[in-house]
Protein backbone atom coordinates (compact mmCIF):
# COMPACT_ATOMS: atom_id res chain seq x y z
CA UNK A 1 0.00 0.00 0.00
CA UNK A 2 1.35 3.50 -0.72
CA UNK A 3 0.46 5.87 1.85
CA UNK A 4 0.10 9.80 1.09
CA UNK A 5 -0.21 12.15 3.86
CA UNK A 6 -3.96 12.35 3.85
CA UNK A 7 -4.32 8.91 4.59
CA UNK A 8 -1.80 9.33 7.27
CA UNK A 9 -3.40 12.19 9.07
CA UNK A 10 -6.05 9.73 10.70
CA UNK A 11 -3.65 7.25 11.88
CA UNK A 12 -2.26 7.44 15.07
CA UNK A 13 1.28 8.28 16.23
CA UNK A 14 3.06 7.00 19.37
CA UNK A 15 6.78 7.68 19.99
CA UNK A 16 6.70 9.93 16.85
CA UNK A 17 5.80 7.01 14.24
CA UNK A 18 2.37 7.16 12.43
CA UNK A 19 1.48 3.66 13.19
CA UNK A 20 0.63 2.24 9.51
CA UNK A 21 0.33 -1.43 10.96
CA UNK A 22 -2.43 -1.75 13.70
CA UNK A 23 -4.39 -4.11 11.73
CA UNK A 24 -2.79 -7.77 12.07
CA UNK A 25 -1.88 -9.93 9.04
CA UNK A 26 -1.32 -13.28 8.97
CA UNK A 27 2.15 -13.68 9.38
CA UNK A 28 2.04 -11.28 12.81
CA UNK A 29 -0.47 -13.80 13.56
CA UNK A 30 1.73 -16.78 12.77
CA UNK A 31 4.66 -14.90 14.47
CA UNK A 32 2.39 -14.28 17.82
CA UNK A 33 1.78 -18.24 17.91
CA UNK A 34 5.56 -19.07 17.20
CA UNK A 35 6.45 -16.71 20.44
CA UNK A 36 3.79 -18.05 22.64
CA UNK A 37 5.24 -21.65 21.69
CA UNK A 38 8.72 -20.77 22.59
CA UNK A 39 7.11 -19.58 26.47
CA UNK A 40 5.72 -22.74 26.24
CA UNK A 41 9.11 -24.38 25.59
CA UNK A 42 10.62 -23.14 28.51
CA UNK A 43 7.47 -23.51 30.79
CA UNK A 44 8.03 -27.05 29.50
CA UNK A 45 11.79 -27.06 30.51
CA UNK A 46 11.15 -26.47 33.75
CA UNK A 47 10.41 -30.22 34.53
CA UNK A 48 7.27 -31.61 35.79
CA UNK A 49 4.95 -31.04 38.44
CA UNK A 50 6.60 -30.92 42.22
CA UNK A 51 5.43 -34.66 43.53
CA UNK A 52 7.00 -33.15 47.29
CA UNK A 53 8.07 -30.38 49.28
CA UNK A 54 11.58 -30.63 48.57
CA UNK A 55 11.00 -30.88 44.41
CA UNK A 56 8.65 -27.72 45.57
CA UNK A 57 11.39 -25.52 46.81
CA UNK A 58 13.49 -26.56 43.82
CA UNK A 59 10.65 -26.00 41.45
CA UNK A 60 10.42 -22.07 43.25
CA UNK A 61 14.24 -21.80 42.55
CA UNK A 62 13.99 -22.43 38.99
CA UNK A 63 11.56 -18.90 38.71
CA UNK A 64 14.08 -16.48 38.50
CA UNK A 65 15.85 -18.23 35.62
CA UNK A 66 12.94 -19.20 33.75
CA UNK A 67 11.68 -15.14 34.45
CA UNK A 68 15.31 -13.80 33.13
CA UNK A 69 14.51 -16.11 29.69
CA UNK A 70 11.12 -15.10 29.70
CA UNK A 71 11.50 -11.06 29.77
CA UNK A 72 14.60 -11.59 26.83
CA UNK A 73 11.98 -13.21 24.45
CA UNK A 74 9.07 -10.84 25.65
CA UNK A 75 11.81 -8.29 24.42
CA UNK A 76 12.54 -9.56 21.11
CA UNK A 77 8.64 -9.91 20.45
CA UNK A 78 7.62 -6.46 21.63
CA UNK A 79 10.57 -4.88 19.19
CA UNK A 80 8.84 -6.74 16.14
CA UNK A 81 5.82 -6.12 17.58
CA UNK A 82 6.60 -2.63 17.64
CA UNK A 83 8.21 -2.69 14.36
CA UNK A 84 5.23 -3.79 12.57
CA UNK A 85 2.75 -1.27 14.09
CA UNK A 86 5.02 1.14 12.68
CA UNK A 87 4.97 0.52 9.14
CA UNK A 88 3.02 -2.72 8.20
CA UNK A 89 4.92 -3.94 5.81
CA UNK A 90 3.84 -7.27 4.42
CA UNK A 91 6.33 -7.49 1.36
CA UNK A 92 7.95 -10.71 0.53
CA UNK A 93 11.10 -9.50 2.20
CA UNK A 94 9.29 -8.46 5.51
CA UNK A 95 7.99 -11.31 5.82
CA UNK A 96 11.04 -13.17 4.71
CA UNK A 97 13.08 -11.61 7.67
CA UNK A 98 9.99 -11.96 10.03
CA UNK A 99 9.85 -16.32 9.18
CA UNK A 100 14.04 -16.05 10.07
CA UNK A 101 13.45 -14.15 12.98
CA UNK A 102 10.62 -16.94 13.86
CA UNK A 103 13.55 -20.20 13.42
CA UNK A 104 16.30 -18.23 14.78
CA UNK A 105 14.11 -17.40 18.50
CA UNK A 106 12.76 -21.13 18.57
CA UNK A 107 16.12 -22.31 18.27
CA UNK A 108 17.64 -19.94 20.71
CA UNK A 109 15.13 -20.66 23.39
CA UNK A 110 16.85 -23.29 25.12
CA UNK A 111 20.79 -22.05 24.91
CA UNK A 112 18.99 -18.36 26.47
CA UNK A 113 17.41 -21.20 28.95
CA UNK A 114 20.65 -22.59 29.83
CA UNK A 115 23.10 -19.65 29.80
CA UNK A 116 20.63 -18.22 32.30
CA UNK A 117 20.41 -21.45 34.39
CA UNK A 118 23.89 -21.53 34.56
CA UNK A 119 24.29 -17.78 35.78
CA UNK A 120 21.98 -17.47 38.38
CA UNK A 121 23.60 -21.05 39.52
CA UNK A 122 27.05 -19.02 39.81
CA UNK A 123 26.30 -15.76 40.81
CA UNK A 124 24.10 -17.31 43.50
CA UNK A 125 26.89 -19.89 44.88
CA UNK A 126 25.06 -22.92 43.77
CA UNK A 127 22.15 -22.17 45.35
CA UNK A 128 19.57 -21.97 42.38
CA UNK A 129 19.53 -25.23 40.71
CA UNK A 130 21.05 -25.65 37.11
CA UNK A 131 20.07 -29.25 35.22
CA UNK A 132 22.85 -28.07 32.88
CA UNK A 133 26.55 -30.14 33.88
CA UNK A 134 29.52 -28.19 32.48
CA UNK A 135 33.05 -29.80 33.28
CA UNK A 136 35.11 -26.67 32.40
CA UNK A 137 35.32 -23.05 31.47
CA UNK A 138 36.01 -23.92 27.83
CA UNK A 139 32.30 -25.79 27.96
CA UNK A 140 30.98 -22.40 29.38
CA UNK A 141 32.48 -20.35 26.91
CA UNK A 142 31.11 -22.61 24.07
CA UNK A 143 27.75 -22.40 25.84
CA UNK A 144 28.60 -18.18 25.68
CA UNK A 145 29.08 -18.34 21.97
CA UNK A 146 26.30 -20.22 21.27
CA UNK A 147 24.26 -17.90 23.00
CA UNK A 148 25.94 -15.20 21.16
CA UNK A 149 25.97 -16.34 17.82
CA UNK A 150 21.82 -16.21 18.46
CA UNK A 151 22.07 -12.67 20.27
CA UNK A 152 23.68 -11.70 16.74
CA UNK A 153 21.26 -13.50 14.53
CA UNK A 154 18.76 -11.37 16.38
CA UNK A 155 20.08 -8.40 16.02
CA UNK A 156 21.00 -8.68 12.20
CA UNK A 157 17.49 -9.40 11.47
CA UNK A 158 16.05 -6.68 13.46
CA UNK A 159 18.51 -4.05 11.46
CA UNK A 160 17.30 -5.80 8.17
CA UNK A 161 13.89 -5.08 9.13
CA UNK A 162 14.48 -1.43 9.78
CA UNK A 163 16.65 -1.23 6.88
CA UNK A 164 13.91 -2.73 4.90
CA UNK A 165 11.45 0.24 6.37
CA UNK A 166 13.93 2.82 5.42
CA UNK A 167 14.15 1.26 1.72
CA UNK A 168 10.41 2.08 1.31
CA UNK A 169 9.98 5.50 2.16
CA UNK A 170 8.65 6.74 -0.39
CA UNK A 171 5.88 3.74 -0.16
CA UNK A 172 5.82 4.31 3.21
CA UNK A 173 5.78 8.16 2.96
CA UNK A 174 8.14 9.00 5.94
CA UNK A 175 8.10 12.38 7.61
CA UNK A 176 11.39 13.58 8.68
CA UNK A 177 11.08 12.24 12.12
CA UNK A 178 10.50 9.17 11.14
CA UNK A 179 13.51 8.22 8.59
CA UNK A 180 15.57 9.96 12.01
CA UNK A 181 13.85 7.66 14.04
CA UNK A 182 14.56 4.78 12.04
CA UNK A 183 18.54 5.82 11.59
CA UNK A 184 18.78 5.81 15.36
CA UNK A 185 16.80 2.23 15.29
CA UNK A 186 19.35 0.69 12.53
CA UNK A 187 21.89 2.14 14.52
CA UNK A 188 20.73 0.40 17.77
CA UNK A 189 20.81 -3.03 16.18
CA UNK A 190 24.56 -2.89 14.10
CA UNK A 191 25.88 -2.14 17.70
CA UNK A 192 23.81 -5.17 19.39
CA UNK A 193 25.01 -7.59 16.58
CA UNK A 194 28.21 -5.96 16.50
CA UNK A 195 29.00 -6.72 20.28
CA UNK A 196 27.07 -10.84 19.56
CA UNK A 197 29.34 -11.18 16.81
CA UNK A 198 32.41 -10.23 19.10
CA UNK A 199 31.41 -12.06 21.99
CA UNK A 200 30.98 -15.49 20.06
CA UNK A 201 34.49 -14.44 18.66
CA UNK A 202 35.74 -13.64 22.20
CA UNK A 203 34.60 -16.60 23.90
CA UNK A 204 35.42 -18.93 21.08
CA UNK A 205 39.48 -17.88 20.35
CA UNK A 206 39.99 -17.77 24.24
CA UNK A 207 37.96 -20.58 25.30
CA UNK A 208 40.40 -22.29 27.06
CA UNK A 209 41.73 -19.26 29.09
CA UNK A 210 39.00 -16.42 29.96
CA UNK A 211 36.47 -16.86 26.74
CA UNK A 212 33.26 -17.70 29.16
CA UNK A 213 33.40 -14.12 30.72
CA UNK A 214 33.26 -12.59 27.09
CA UNK A 215 29.41 -12.16 28.02
CA UNK A 216 30.26 -9.78 30.11
CA UNK A 217 30.82 -7.58 27.46
CA UNK A 218 27.15 -7.23 27.45
CA UNK A 219 26.39 -4.75 30.35
CA UNK A 220 28.28 -2.69 28.30
CA UNK A 221 24.81 -1.69 26.00
CA UNK A 222 24.11 0.79 28.32
CA UNK A 223 26.88 2.78 27.63
CA UNK A 224 28.01 2.16 24.26
CA UNK A 225 24.49 2.49 22.70
CA UNK A 226 23.88 6.19 24.17
CA UNK A 227 26.93 7.73 22.90
CA UNK A 228 26.77 5.56 18.93
CA UNK A 229 23.53 7.34 18.94
CA UNK A 230 23.95 10.68 20.22
CA UNK A 231 24.26 12.65 17.49
CA UNK A 232 20.99 11.46 16.08
CA UNK A 233 19.31 11.65 19.27
CA UNK A 234 20.29 15.25 18.73
CA UNK A 235 19.03 15.84 15.41
CA UNK A 236 15.50 14.37 16.53
CA UNK A 237 15.38 16.81 19.13
CA UNK A 238 16.25 19.61 16.84
CA UNK A 239 13.50 18.59 14.62
CA UNK A 240 10.85 17.79 17.47
CA UNK A 241 11.52 21.84 18.56
CA UNK A 242 10.87 22.74 15.34
CA UNK A 243 7.52 21.33 14.76
CA UNK A 244 6.52 22.46 18.18
CA UNK A 245 7.61 25.80 17.60
CA UNK A 246 5.74 25.41 13.87
CA UNK A 247 2.62 24.06 15.26
CA UNK A 248 2.91 26.74 18.15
Amino acid sequence: MRWTEQSLSSLTTKDGYRLRGESMTRIEVFSDAAFAFAVTMLVISLSTIPQNYQELLTALQRIPSFAASFAVMMLIWITHRRWSERFGLDDGASTFLTLALIFVVLVYVYPLKLIMDLMFYAFSQRWFPADFQVSSTAEVAVLVAIFSVGFFLVALIQFGLYQRAASKADELCLNELEQLLIHKEILVWVVQSILGLLVALIALIFMSSWGYLAGIAYSLTPIIIPLVTLRTRREIQSNLSRSSKENG
